[in-house]
């Protein structure tokens, strides 16, 4: 299958996915507190408190990671 495009929409779409790849990065790097990762995963505070308790979600000072809340996500 051939699929035939003018230069600058290349050009357009390959920035996009850089664009894009770059903010999934940037995502992964970013450390939410409490309130915020509770927000990002769709949880109650008591139960954020008792996925890491049971350690199903890793926190480091306080906050969870981007990362750690991407891995949780595709878990469940």
């Amino acid at each position: 299958m051939v699929y035939t495009m003018q230069e600058n929409e290349l050009e357009r779409l390959l920035s996009e996915a850089a664009k894009q790849g770059a903010k999934m990065a940037i995502a992964d790097f970013a450390v939410y507190n409490y309130a915020d990762a509770c927000r990002k995963l769709g949880m109650t505070y008591p139960t954020l408190q008792r996925r890491i308790k049971e350690g199903k979600i890793k926190q480091i000072d306080g906050k969870i990671t981007g990362a750690e809340i991407a891995k949780y996500l595709r878990l469940i």
